[in-house]
């Protein structure tokens, strides 16, 4: 499994990482009750400044590896693209099965919104 980031995304998450420290990651957020459709959560980023023992796998990514659930992984596909559109002002993270978040949101160790 490979996650590419775009030059777009790297630009926006440096310019994020300027104004918040913090070690990428990639996270499943539960959601209580989550969808009609079956799904229970969405994934987001995380800027960990301190170890997270959910976070017990990896995968390779354009910056490196970046740490994720490994529970989660079969919720993604081979080719995970995260990208950012300007337009929309919103991080993309989607695969060759399709859209997975159209706004990945940014969160501190705290699950806080930073972006």
């Amino acid at each position: 499994m490979f996650l590419t980031i775009t030059e777009p995304a790297i630009d926006r998450l440096k310019m994020i990482q300027e104004q918040h420290s913090g070690d990428l990651a990639l996270y499943y957020n539960r959601i209580v009750g989550g969808y009609a459709c079956g799904i229970v959560g969405t994934f987001s980023l995380k800027l960990l400044t301190s170890p997270n023992e959910e976070l017990d796998a990896t995968i390779d990514s354009t910056i490196g590896k970046i740490p994720v659930q490994s529970e989660r992984l079969d919720d993604l596909s081979e080719n995970v693209v995260l990208d950012y559109k300007k337009s929309l002002n919103s991080l993309i993270l989607r695969s060759d099965a399709g859209l997975i978040n159209d706004d990945v949101t940014i969160l501190d160790n705290d699950n806080n919104k930073l972006f």
